[in-house]
């Protein structure tokens, strides 16, 4: 459960102090572009008055400066292992809307991947930025939800005890569903039966979870969108209601 900012594009990261430094443009009669620090201090505002904190924070710059990117990680957990992150990114080129996402796992990338469980986009119009604070403000009133039924799902996931066919049912299925490739599985194999982790040594779905995210780690940093979606499917195979389509066969007769 991570929050990452790729950055292969030529972006580079900045502090607070230059962001607010970034002349905006003028608005013409169709476009209003956002100040980048009025972007982010409108998601910090929101997540702190509604009893977030922030705990760890980036910030990137690229396209003389007018593209923006930024990611949180917030203090508030869904459980020991995660916390809930979030991402932001803006621009002042007219090459993308004003966004947010947030969840468990955020990918911001300046080649424009931009992904997570909850996503929200506005356009650079009159009332855009009025029209962002809205739906921010939404979403993070729905954040509270979110980290009630993600600790719920990754409570289950570290419930359910998977037996060796369980397991290599599992495996199985990830390649035949193109989860995760040739090329990968036995990495995924040897990540499952010796975590580097000792907190994953439990044999439950949350550790499995854990073994490919692990293999995944250099994905999310080349193809954060490709990683995106990979964890999205993950997730859904590993989901415990879906547990009567895994053979789980004791491994000693009952």
């Amino acid at each position: 459960m991570t929050t990452a900012m790729t950055l292969h594009r030529g972006a580079r990261l900045v502090e607070l102090e230059e962001l607010e430094r970034v002349p905006c443009p003028p608005p013409t009669d169709t476009w209003f572009p956002v100040p980048h620090h009025a972007v982010l201090h409108t998601v910090a505002e929101q997540l702190t008055g509604a009893g977030f904190a922030i705990d760890k924070m980036e910030l990137a710059l690229s396209r003389d400066d007018a593209r923006f990117f930024g990611t949180m990680r917030l203090k508030n957990r869904i459980n020991e292992h995660a916390a809930l992150t979030v991402g932001i990114r803006s621009s002042m080129d007219k090459s993308f809307p004003i966004g947010l996402c947030m969840g468990s796992t955020c990918f911001v990338c300046d080649n424009l991947a931009f992904s997570s469980e909850i996503v929200i986009a506005r356009r650079h119009t009159k009332h855009g930025s009025d029209r962002f604070a809205e739906a921010t403000c939404k979403a993070v009133l729905n954040l509270n939800a979110y980290q009630i039924s993600a600790a719920q799902r990754i409570t289950a996931m570290e419930a359910w005890e998977l037996s060796p066919q369980a397991a290599d049912s599992l495996l199985l299925r990830s390649f035949e569903t193109g989860i995760v490739s040739s090329r990968l599985l036995p990495d995924v194999i040897k990540e499952w039966r010796n975590p580097r982790h000792p907190e994953f040594r439990p044999r439950t779905a949350f550790s499995m979870l854990n073994s490919f995210t692990e293999v995944f780690k250099e994905r999310q940093r080349s193809n954060p969108q490709e990683a995106a979606l990979q964890t999205i499917r993950l997730q859904r195979l590993l989901d415990p209601q879906g547990r009567q389509d895994v053979i789980d066969v004791p491994s000693t007769p009952a």
